[in-house]
């Protein structure tokens, strides 16, 4: 028994003997991450190739490096350990490296960070899609199958739409400088709108629509601008960045061509609509209208029913003599009354009279002379009539 060791002493002589390996202290080991997962703030993955694996601990993983999904081939440095309690050998890792695409989407996350710190993705500074838009710019290139495709789906819904074309590099390491001086350039020539467009690729391929400096240049743009670049699970920096995105190149053309047929349609529509609203307010009013009338009426009626009530009331309780007050200004009424309706010159007229004027001036006897024209008004007209003899009556 005296060569017999316990687990514990075994676990860190161990532990020992690795830490004292200069070699082991600081490592890099190349591999691909597998099963990567968080426990609070610390994370914990394998790391493997082709024939072994090794445990991995990444302490405080969000301040060093956050993968975004398992596969992906990174560069390790950090210190092999070994925890005696448990007797599990593992890699307490410092740094981790991506490799190949793993490095480019490090690099766009960490852009697009930034940017979005810069608020160039603010939907406060996005600039609204006119909705009848007459003159479109499409930035691609002319030789592709996008141009055709917009140009196709604009017309099928609008043949009034003008499409120009600005034939532009849109791959390759000078695509993205390109593109930013053609946006420059059309930004200034009146286009109701612009797309910036081209087709699906790889990740590489699209790289340049990822550019910063492309990214800029749309944010600083005056006309509204769509981006339109690869196939609808695709995303790049301009797609944020831009004031609207659309999935596809084709979803582009829907996005600023209005389908006149069914404006127009629509418009007659709401014209119906419109119509019949103000036929049915009309309506309504008149009814409105005939009700307050007619409580006006009844309302009228009841006031002048009580206060001939009241009429009735007073007269009672007056006294004889202001009652015969009130029978003479009744009177005295009713013969101003008669007066006035004996005065009426239709009513005369009708009974027969004739109204005379002498140069447009009632007749006066002491003023006509023999051969004096006169005008002579009737109900139903008038007549001219010349003073042949002239007959005073006396003691008139």
């Amino acid at each position: 028994m005296d060569n017999t060791l316990s687990v514990t002493q075994l676990n860190n002589f161990i532990h020992q003997a690795i830490a004292e390996q200069p070699f082991l202290r600081s490592v890099v080991v190349y591999g691909e991450i597998s099963s990567f997962k968080f426990s609070g703030p610390h994370a914990y993955f394998t790391l493997k190739d082709e024939n072994a694996q090794i445990s991995c601990n990444l302490f405080y993983a969000k301040k060093t490096y956050n993968p975004t999904k398992d596969g992906e081939s990174v560069i390790i440095s950090g210190y092999v350990d070994y925890y005696s309690k448990n007797g599990r050998l593992s890699l307490n890792v410092s740094t981790i490296q991506p490799v190949g695409k793993g490095a480019l989407h490090v690099k766009l996350e960490m852009l697009k960070k930034q940017l979005a710190q810069e608020g160039l993705f603010d939907e406060r500074f996005k600039k609204a899609i006119p909705t009848f838009c007459k003159k479109v710019c499409v930035v691609t290139s002319k030789t592709g199958a996008v141009i055709r495709d917009i140009v196709r789906t604009v017309r099928n819904k609008n043949k009034l739409l003008d499409i120009y074309v600005y034939d532009v590099r849109v791959q390759g390491e000078s695509a993205a400088n390109d593109m930013s001086d053609a946006l420059k350039i059309v930004d200034d020539l009146g286009f109701d709108c612009l797309i910036l467009a081209r087709g699906g690729g790889s990740f590489e391929d699209l790289m340049p629509f990822n550019d910063e400096g492309l990214a800029r240049t749309i944010f600083a743009l005056k006309t509204p601008i769509i981006s339109a670049v690869g196939h609808e699970t695709d995303f790049s920096i301009s797609d944020f960045v831009a004031d609207a995105r659309a999935a596809t190149p084709t979803a582009s053309a829907e996005l600023v061509a209005v389908n006149i047929e069914e404006y127009v349609k629509t418009v007659a529509t709401y014209l119906y609509m419109l119509r019949s609203a103000i036929e049915r307010k009309e309506r309504d009013a008149t009814l409105r209208i005939k009700r307050d009338i007619q409580g006006l009426t009844d309302k009228s009626l009841r006031k002048l029913d009580n206060a001939s009530s009241q009429i009735k009331l007073s007269l009672g309780k007056i006294s004889s003599k202001s009652e015969k007050i009130l029978l003479t200004k009744e009177q005295s009424l009713n013969k101003a009354l008669a007066s006035l309706d004996g005065a009426n010159p239709t009513k005369l007229l009708r009974n027969g009279y004739y109204r005379v004027f002498n140069n447009g001036k009632s007749l006066n006897m002491d003023e006509v002379n023999v051969g004096d024209e006169l005008t002579v008004y009737a109900l139903n007209g008038k007549v001219i009539a010349e003073v042949k003899e002239i007959n005073k009556t006396k003691g008139v």
